[in-house]
């Protein structure tokens, strides 16, 4: 609670805080600038970097804003000519330190293109800055009018490092600020990166100076997120476009259930993604958080081997075909089987990894005019609507045949975070995972979790293929049950009316089958199977018709998170070739059999269909999903039949190492991980 006492003077202007705020904290959340470079937000501060340093009145020397309590008897100056020139010397020390050359300086032309010559050597690049424009010390250095070099620059200790096919280290550029430890330890909670050796020899290092996939690092990313001055890097986009090249796109992950909020760097010269950069204060991903896959696994976008054009089955071989020629004969060939065998004999399985209108268009497709039920997906699915902020308010948190560092990767942070900050954590897993090494207790099976809970506060995540049966019978403890999906719309695909298959499905009844995405190992007695996918595969094989399918930011749409979040999804590149997004698919199929659908954009779809069908998405307009969506907050808990058991001759493909076997440098690092 504020006291009436609790408030700060700050040039000259008084400001109430809390309890435990810092004068730093006080200071952004009323407007005043004071500079940071090691201060991170949701790490503990150290003051390290020492450029936010503000002055008191009646105190002696300077004082560090980001570490230093606000208190009321304080009256502080942010940029007096002492600062201002306090912070000129310690940016020029910073400077000093490598191959920056991002103050005025006050040198000789020669001396310039010496410097210069020295720096592309190191690099071997001729672009002098990867950083170039992204810089906080360059910002900083201009800010200040940085001008002189009073002293030599210090000779750089180390090469750059660019074995990592992912990662790159310039430690000729490294200020030592230790942004990425705090990230790695305090963010994200790996633990592969920390402060070694001393003086001179001061460097950041990876589990005792190994290099990096020789260390613990998961390749979240976390660490070139937050790192002021580019001394890592992602190598795909080094030097490979500057900020004045790209336009920013934010789009949600495509890839598990967290919905983390992202922003695609797309060159405009070609109109590729060349990085993935997650969003800062974003829900749910706070602090920029994002998993291996969300930030590197992109590139599978512009593969060659991505399905451009439909394709028909003829004599035994594909041949190329248009699309009237492809939806003609699908057409034709729905209507000849519900004629010959019925409805009940045609079905459509789906990939939970595409739009809420996808969805829906597939699902209103088969209802509507096959006049089946038989749409469903092979996701398992129970208890969404999970609050990351709950779990730091959680007694005990009990993870039950979850990998959760693995499956939800950010979600396993927060996890994480929780237990660095004092929550009990259960493990119940036979497998000796990842999360393990952080519980207290870890048990095979759930006998012996009564007395191994402890408090009234109880929060479960489990993998709904898991049995918690005696879990749930513990009905005396306040007790709320949570999972996550391995797909990032499998709560979407509920809303949109497509569960998961019945146990009973028989692939032999099928005499039709739409798929979308594979699952389909063997035919059996399928007359006519169709596969739309991005990239040819076992199951294409297998098709008679393969419909080459636009993905993620090649369209508009929604999603639908695991905390049962709507957010949007949104274009930022043009499919290639022929290739087109599902809802349009389905709408032009329905115009082949004499269907007009009205709506002609996925906007249409959602508001005009979708939102007036479900009185929770009522009124939910795209406008309003601009930011971090809109999460449905009303009680609604899920909770449906989840597969135990995949039916005979289906698969459930993991998309994931799919795409990332279509990323450049992805496939090595996806089964270090996994």
């Amino acid at each position: 609670m504020m006291m009436e006492n609790d408030q700060i003077t700050i040039n000259g202007h008084k400001y109430d805080f809390k309890p435990g705020e810092t004068i730093l904290e006080v200071a952004r959340r009323n407007g005043v600038y004071i500079p940071t470079l090691c201060f991170l937000k949701g790490a503990t501060p150290t003051g390290a970097c020492r450029i936010c340093i503000v002055e008191g009145k009646n105190v002696p020397g300077f004082i560090s804003s980001c570490s230093t309590p606000a208190a009321s008897n304080l009256e502080i100056y942010t940029e007096t000519r002492r600062i201002r020139s306090a912070r000129r010397t310690i940016l020029e020390l910073m400077l000093i330190s490598g191959n920056h050359n991002c103050s005025v300086r006050d040198v000789l032309p020669q001396e310039w293109t010496d410097f210069q010559e020295m720096v592309e050597e190191y690099d071997h690049a001729e672009d002098l800055c990867a950083a170039y424009g992204r810089c906080q010390l360059q910002a900083l250095a201009y800010r200040y009018m940085v001008t002189e070099r009073t002293l030599d620059s210090l000779e750089v200790q180390y090469p750059l490092d660019s074995e990592d096919p992912l990662i790159g280290r310039d430690y000729s550029r490294c200020i030592l600020c230790g942004r990425c430890v705090y990230a790695c330890n305090e963010i994200q909670v790996n633990r592969a990166i920390s402060h070694g050796y001393r003086g001179i020899n001061a460097k950041i290092v990876f589990r005792g100076d190994r290099k990096i996939p020789e260390s613990d690092c998961v390749y979240c990313g976390e660490c070139i997120q937050v790192c002021p001055v580019g001394s890592l890097f992602e190598k795909k986009s080094r030097f490979n476009a500057r900020m004045w090249e790209v336009k920013n796109v934010r789009t949600t992950c495509h890839y598990c259930g967290v919905g983390c909020q992202l922003e695609l760097h797309v060159r405009e010269k070609d109109g590729k993604v060349v990085k993935v950069r997650g969003i800062d204060e974003a829900e749910p991903n706070h602090d920029g958080r994002l998993c291996f896959r969300g930030r590197f696994a992109f590139d599978f976008l512009h593969s060659q081997e991505r399905l451009t054009t439909p394709l028909i089955r003829r004599n035994g071989s594909f041949i190329e075909a248009s699309w009237d020629e492809a939806l003609n004969l699908i057409a034709t060939r729905i209507s000849d089987i519900k004629y010959k065998h019925g409805p009940y004999h045609l079905g459509c399985a789906v990939s939970a990894k595409y739009t809420n209108e996808d969805l829906f268009q597939a699902r209103k497709f088969f209802n509507t005019i096959v006049t089946t039920e038989n749409v469903f997906h092979f996701e398992p699915s129970a208890y969404p609507g999970i609050a990351y902020e709950e779990l730091e308010k959680a007694s005990t948190i009990v993870v039950v045949g979850a990998d959760i560092t693995r499956e939800n990767p950010v979600a396993g942070s927060y996890v994480k975070q929780a237990v660095l900050h004092g929550i009990k954590l259960i493990v119940v897993d036979t497998r000796n995972t990842e999360i393990a090494k952080f519980a207290s207790v870890h048990l095979k099976d759930l006998s012996g979790i009564k007395s191994a809970i402890e408090g009234h506060n109880i929060i479960v995540i489990h993998n709904p293929l898991v049995d918690i049966t005696p879990l749930k019978k513990m009905s005396y403890i306040n007790m709320k049950i949570y999972s996550l999906g391995r797909e990032n719309n499998t709560i979407g695909a509920h809303f949109m009316g497509i569960t998961p298959v019945d146990e009973h499905f028989d692939i032999s009844d099928m005499k039709f089958l739409y798929s979308i995405g594979g699952h389909f190992k063997k035919r059996e007695a399928v007359e006519f199977l169709v596969v739309q996918d991005i990239f040819p595969s076992e199951w294409t094989k297998i098709a008679d018709v393969v419909l080459p399918a636009a993905v993620w930011v090649e369209y508009d749409g929604t999603y639908i998170s695991s905390d049962i979040r709507v957010n949007r999804v949104r274009k930022a590149v043009e499919p290639p070739g022929q290739a087109k997004p599902t809802w349009q698919i389905f709408k032009e199929l329905a115009n082949r059999m004499g269907y007009a659908w009205k709506s002609k954009t996925s906007r249409e779809i959602w508001e005009n269909e979708i939102a007036l069908q479900d009185p929770n998405l009522k009124s939910i307009t795209y406008d309003m999903l601009e930011e971090d969506g809109i999460k449905i907050s009303k009680g609604y808990l899920i909770s449906f039949k989840g597969i135990k058991a995949l039916p005979e001759g289906v698969e459930r493909p993991d998309y994931h190492e799919i795409l990332c076997s279509h990323c450049t440098d992805m496939e090595n690092v996806f089964k270090k991980l996994f």
